[in-house]
């Protein structure tokens, strides 16, 4: 009779246990996908333009898309944008540094911008870039 008893206890409490439930809609992505990291770590003050150029390639591959009879990398160009400051010898290159937020938009908070000076890598980030836009004293 306890080995019944126990049996059934048994049966009854594997029933109660639950397994997660799938949800497409759910953020299965993770908080950020890093890109560019092997080229921005190769880079060094003094670089000139060409061999900043070689160092991060020419296309970023963001993804990839099936094109019968198998998967071809989706890219785009890299540096993603450039500009230069009028009336200055700054050029500014940006670059995709990750996807925070995976919604097809390449937003300002996803680029790490590089600074050339007469062709010359002279730093990155978003204060130098807002250093060169402030009026001079």
């Amino acid at each position: 009779m306890n080995f019944i008893v126990m049996i059934f206890l048994s049966f009854f409490a594997a029933g109660c246990a639950s397994t997660p439930v799938y949800n497409p809609m759910t953020n299965t992505y993770p908080s950020e996908i890093a890109l560019n990291q092997r080229g921005f770590q190769s880079l060094k003050e003094g670089m000139s333009l060409e061999d900043v150029h070689q160092a991060m390639g020419q296309e970023l591959a963001i993804g990839y898309g099936y094109q019968s009879p198998n998967y071809k990398p989706i890219t785009i160009p890299n540096p993603y944008k450039s500009e230069t400051v009028k009336n200055t010898p700054y050029v500014i290159e940006y670059y995709i540094e990750a996807i925070r937020q995976p919604d097809g938009v390449v937003s300002d908070n996803e680029l790490m911008p590089l600074v050339f000076k007469d062709g010359k890598l002279i730093g990155r980030g978003w204060p130098l870039v807002h250093s060169l836009n402030k009026p001079a004293a």
